[in-house]
């Protein structure tokens, strides 16, 4: 191995440690939040020490911005970065967080088509030769011609001989998975307690999307009535009044129809302060006994305020509390996040 290729897997060690040294302040960073569409994470790392090159005597610690106060800084004054593929991020933030991996509960609908090189052509590229078979032919063709000779056998391959390697489209089972959220937007709901709900709603899209590439998203939002809505609203829409908590399961009830389970891994999470209209629980308890055993998961989240909470979170669990496919978790403040990303994946 050559020089430069060990200082850059010491360079790569030294970045993944610092991504799991500090996942809990990743987890949390808005500038992140905001780059994970691409495949590429861009890493802020300002204590990793930048090499300072000096020609002839040294200019002093202030030569690439160093100094008092300035240490870990680069050229110019800007913090250091590095980036990782977006899926081994993700893969050390599961690690330092101990975020579950998620198992499809089937192979999921026959999406695609797998190709692999199991047949014979007799046109190919020169790369794809197949070198037996195209001396087999070579010697069928000696014999049959009777130019083929034992105390001679060398075989001289024409071009009628020639074989290839070619691909055969194979069809293949692709595991899928929907992800529906909820979001209850009465008046009691502040920016903080929907800052908490982005987070969250984020690093669980990524995560479940880590397990499943073929992943649809829809979003509700709801106070009294519940309503679909894009992405983009889902975390502008600012409503006020009343409650009633079954308006978002009835919903999602309605739309998971048309993700039959036999092909779909279906993920359901509903964030709210758990502030309920009374009489109102038992039909959202009822509606969530229905879809529980079509659910990969339902992920609860209940937001704490600043007016306090509600009793829904409580409520569930006295109900359902031992099923499998049932997350609820308490959401206090951003201290909680990394614990609710956990139970909220099934961890």
């Amino acid at each position: 191995m050559r020089p430069v290729e060990r200082d850059l897997l010491r360079f790569k060690e030294i970045v993944r440690g610092e991504v799991k040294k500090r996942a809990r302040e990743f987890l949390t960073r808005e500038e992140l939040l905001g780059q994970m569409e691409g495949r590429v994470v861009s890493i802020p790392l300002p204590q990793l020490e930048v090499p300072k090159i000096v020609y002839g005597e040294p200019w002093g610690e202030g030569l690439l911005g160093g100094g008092p106060g300035a240490e870990g800084l680069g050229p110019g004054g800007h913090i250091p970065v590095a980036e990782l593929e977006l899926e081994e991020f993700l893969d050390l933030m599961g690690e330092a967080l101990k975020l579950p991996r998620l198992r499809p509960k089937g192979e999921g609908e026959v999406t695609e088509e797998a190709f692999r090189h199991t047949t014979i052509a007799r046109k190919g590229p020169r790369g794809l030769r197949h070198v037996r078979r195209t001396l087999k032919e070579s010697l069928k063709r000696s014999l049959f011609s009777g130019e083929y000779r034992e105390e001679d056998p060398r075989l001289v391959p024409e071009r009628e001989d020639l074989r290839y390697k070619a691909p055969k489209a194979k069809p293949r089972p692709h595991a899928q998975a929907v992800v529906l959220f909820a979001l209850d937007v009465s008046g009691s709901m502040r920016e903080e307690e929907l800052s908490l709900v982005r987070t969250l709603s984020f690093w669980i899209t990524l995560w479940i999307r880590r397990h499943f590439p073929r992943l649809e998203r829809r979003y509700l939002l709801h106070d009294a009535e519940a309503w679909e809505v894009s992405e983009e609203e889902f975390f502008k829409a600012r409503e006020g009044g009343g409650t009633r908590l079954s308006s978002a399961l009835l919903l999602a009830e309605e739309i998971l129809k048309a993700y039959p389970e036999a092909f779909y891994n279906r993920y359901l999470y509903h964030f709210s302060d758990g502030e309920n209209w009374h009489g109102d629980t038992p039909v959202a308890l009822e509606a969530l006994g229905r879809l529980l055993p079509s659910l990969a998961l339902y992920g609860y989240a209940q937001v704490q305020g600043p007016y306090g909470q509600g009793r829904f979170l409580e409520e569930v669990e006295e109900a359902l509390g031992e099923r499998e496919e049932l997350a609820a978790v308490e959401v206090r403040g951003r201290e909680d996040l990394a614990l609710a990303l956990r139970r909220l994946l099934g961890g």
